[in-house]
């Protein structure tokens, strides 16, 4: 070998550790950097399950759309017993329909969504912060990975379901698998039913197989504030918006529109008193958060989760949007350059 190859040789092999390290601290710091939602008024529409349409979704951003949540995903264990994100949408066709849009110079945000009615609930094998970490490694090495989460944890048809109750385990997970996604800059959402969040009560239990006595008792799937734990538990602004799923089954704006109550004036009743806080009883022994707390949300947090329209039964709530927009207009609380009145848009009919 000629005299001089090993310094040469270590020269290399220092040059391209160097050029090795660099590139890994660009890839860990654009990992780690903080997401943002687009700028002024949000417009939020739901894909429908394992959907990737590119006409229908581009056809939807060029009217206006700026956040879509795709559907959707679980947390399950693998058959290895590892952590594993199963189900959604084609990742391939969505990087594909990302790319077109922002070949559009269109800003959109992208959130994958968790669970989804009928589907289980996230493993309780794994802690909240195993969850992420799983959870993080899977989008990185996605086509286009995702800006963050969107909790839409439900029930389930079966009544007996185990699914139709939030173990104390469960609740601890999301809380905590939402703190790590925050501190690694990711965006985290969730999206309750109204029975979930509701301001009209104080009560609160863990059931999603509650009924209200007063209107159609027949139906056994409410909630009763177990998101409204989420959020008085789980760090201030741990959630960038609330979407409060109004067109929920039997709901109790359904009920008020039923009994001739103003669609607009009901909004912004509701509106006014989601944004003041209400007090919620946590007197639940497994779970360390109790006593009455304020569960309050911001302006900007609080999204108006309107459905496309109703088969004329009752049984979901439909508001028109010039009435939603008129009296979110006149509420004093409004920046009126950032709005409130967070619409989610319908992929080819579907409720979202």
């Amino acid at each position: 070998k000629p005299h001089g190859f090993k310094g040469s040789c270590n020269f290399f092999v220092k040059m391209l550790w160097m050029a090795t390290l660099r590139l890994s601290l660009a890839l860990l710091v654009s990992a780690n950097a903080k997401r943002f939602l687009p700028d002024g008024p949000l417009i939020i529409g739901y894909q429908n399950w394992g959907s990737c349409n590119m006409t229908q979704t581009l056809h939807a951003v060029e009217d206006g759309l700026n956040v879509i949540i795709w559907f959707a995903t679980t947390l399950v264990k693998g058959k290895s017993g590892q952590p594993l994100i199963q189900s959604g949408p084609n990742f391939t066709c969505v990087a594909e329909v990302r790319a077109a849009i922002r070949a559009r110079n269109l800003p959109t945000t992208h959130l994958i969504s968790i669970g989804g009615w009928d589907a289980p609930h996230p493993d309780i094998a794994f802690s909240g912060s195993e969850w992420f970490a799983a959870w993080h490694a899977w989008n990185q090495a996605l086509p286009a990975p995702f800006d963050g989460f969107d909790w839409d944890l439900e029930g389930n048809d079966k009544l007996a379901s185990q699914w139709n109750e939030f173990t104390p385990e469960a609740l601890q997970l999301v809380i905590d698998m939402s703190v790590a996604a925050k501190e690694n800059g990711y965006l985290v959402t969730m999206a309750p039913a109204q029975s979930y969040l509701d301001v009209g009560s104080r009560l609160f239990n863990r059931s999603l197989r509650n009924a209200y006595t007063d209107w159609h008792p027949e139906f056994h799937y409410h909630g009763l504030n177990c998101y409204a734990y989420l959020i008085a538990a789980a760090p201030k602004a741990t959630f960038d918006f609330v979407t409060v799923q109004l067109y929920e089954s039997w709901s109790r704006a359904a009920e008020a529109l039923h009994k001739g109550m103003d669609g607009a004036d009901y909004l912004q009743t509701w509106i006014s008193a989601m944004l003041s806080g209400f007090s919620v009883s946590f007197n639940d022994p497994d779970l360390p958060l109790k006593g009455v707390r304020t569960v309050r949300l911001e302006p900007e947090q609080l999204v108006v989760g309107l459905s496309f329209g109703d088969s004329g039964s009752g049984k979901s709530a439909f508001f028109l949007a010039r009435h939603c927009m008129q009296r979110i207009r006149s509420l004093a609380v409004i920046d009126a350059t950032q709005g409130l009145c967070l619409l989610e848009y319908c992929f080819g009919g579907h409720a979202g």
